[in-house]
């Protein structure tokens, strides 16, 4: 027994590395949860932290309104594969007048999916310009520091 185990190799899975856009938010994240209230209003580097901390918020409700709408298109999804299944044939020696109905909900079910792709194609082209401009936001601030 002790000689198989010696050949037994529990590999664990590396870690994913984070994305560009997940280092610079938390970075940008990092920033603004160190922001000291005592800046003078008109100094430059927390007029940057602020404008920061705004197009975080902008993107953290982009997400929570993206969540929302995925969340509810894969309710729709549930619900649609749900009808599909009840309606599968049984071994008929007739026509089953359930298959248009089956034929419609799977049609929907396209649309739905269809929908889907839709929003994460949105969702990437509104964070996109969000990303670009906290990424000059932070290069800024860096360059405020200097």
């Amino acid at each position: 027994m002790s000689r198989w185990k010696s050949r037994i190799r529990i590999l664990d899975k590396k870690p994913k590395k984070p994305s560009f856009t997940t280092r610079v938010e938390a970075r940008a994240r990092g920033l603004v949860h160190r922001l000291p209230t005592d800046h003078e209003p008109d100094e430059i580097s927390a007029i940057l932290a602020k404008e920061v901390a705004l197009t975080l918020d902008q993107i953290d409700g982009l997400r929570k309104a993206h969540g929302e709408a995925r969340r509810s298109l894969r309710n729709q999804e549930l619900y649609l594969d749900t009808e599909i299944i009840q309606r599968k044939p049984r071994p008929p020696v007739y026509e089953d007048p359930r298959l248009p109905e089956r034929d419609r909900l799977r049609d929907r079910l396209r649309a739905v999916e269809k929908e889907r792709r839709r929003l994460l194609m949105s969702e990437e082209e509104q964070l996109r310009p969000l990303h670009d401009r906290l990424l000059s936001l932070m290069n800024r601030h860096d360059l405020t520091k200097l």
